[in-house]
């Protein structure tokens, strides 16, 4: 492996509501990094347990953030980057354990290339052999998806570049931050990711997927799959992807493929898992939104670089095999 300079401070934050039982682990990990020149950020958000007294006696080299409420995963990451002092922004969640050499594998397609805004990690589901994501996808009808979801964690061995990173282990580019701005406080949870990739891509930087940047991951160890909080967040959150950043002139060529994922939605959700309430609360909150919305989607567009044709290349079909088959195994196991 080739050497890092250490020259550039990496601030990584780490977000926490309610989950002391993981924070030994993720803490004690990234305080094994090869690469040296770093700030470990813990961000609590109003936590009941005994989080920020188990942090605040075990790893003193930590800046802590007491928060007195819970301001979401959004809320918690930006409280984190006020008081973050480096050039690269890095976000580990609190159910990940990285490997030693991981930030030291990511800083590097930073350092080697100046239009690197992001760089994703390989995301390992935590005790399986089974990948949980290799960066992050969008389809043509503007929802993130983790690429090589359940597949086996020999697979997607090859740097290249990607729509974008999932939040859970991922650099940010601070020169890029500064110029976008940060996760959207409105998602709260889940699919901010996915906004900032590709507010990201809009504005002409790019995305590196960096296979050697290992993390084990729990996943959804906070709230859980399809649980009311999931399925809200989640559902009303896509909407608001699509709505600030697709292209006008994609959105009526992929409107048909937007209509199939909103049935096909409502019928996973609604009729095979009973989650009528909070799906319908959250199309309800998206109209209530949608001024706010429309009105950051104004400010979006004004700053887009790129062409639609760049746009519609990034973006996978929602009829791609490859793409159906995961999801197809994601339903299956859930």
């Amino acid at each position: 492996m080739i050497r890092v300079e250490s020259k550039s401070l990496v601030s990584i934050i780490v977000v926490n509501w309610n989950r002391a039982k993981f924070l030994k682990d993720c803490l004690c990990a990234l305080s094994r990094q090869s690469y040296s020149n770093y700030e470990i950020i813990f961000v609590d958000n109003g936590s009941s347990d005994d989080s920020v007294s188990l942090v605040k006696q075990h790893f003193h080299a930590v800046k802590v953030v007491e928060l007195a409420e819970n301001r979401g995963f959004t809320g918690g990451n930006s409280a984190g980057l006020k008081v973050a002092t480096g050039e690269f922004i890095a976000l580990v969640n609190n159910d990940a354990r990285t490997e030693p050499d991981w930030l030291e594998r990511l800083v590097q397609p930073m350092l080697a290339d100046p239009s690197v805004g992001i760089c994703a990690s390989k995301l390992v589901i935590d005790g399986r052999d089974e990948i949980d994501s290799a960066g992050n996808g969008l389809t043509t009808a503007g929802v993130g998806f983790n690429r090589g979801l359940s597949m086996d964690s020999r697979h997607f061995t090859k740097a290249e570049w990607v729509f974008g990173a999932c939040g859970a282990a991922a650099l940010y580019r601070r020169g890029m931050l500064d110029e976008i701005g940060f996760f959207d406080d409105e998602f709260f949870l889940y699919d901010e990711d996915t906004d900032l990739s590709f507010r990201a891509q809009l504005a002409g930087w790019k995305c590196r997927y960096v296979p050697d940047a290992v993390t084990h991951h729990q996943g959804n160890a906070t709230l859980g799959r399809l649980s009311d909080l999931h399925v809200y967040y989640h559902t009303r959150n896509l909407e608001f992807v699509w709505l600030k950043n697709m292209p006008a002139a994609l959105m009526i060529r992929f409107l048909h493929h937007k209509l199939i994922q909103e049935i096909a939605g409502f019928c996973y959700v609604c009729l095979r898992h009973g989650r009528w309430m909070p799906f319908l609360r959250a199309k309800r909150d998206a109209v209530r939104m949608l001024p706010s919305m429309l009105t950051k989607r104004r400010d979006v567009q004004r700053h887009r670089k790129v062409s639609n044709e760049y746009v519609k290349q990034i973006l996978t079909p929602i009829f791609d095999w490859d793409y159906l088959s995961r999801k197809a195994r994601q339903i299956l196991d859930g």
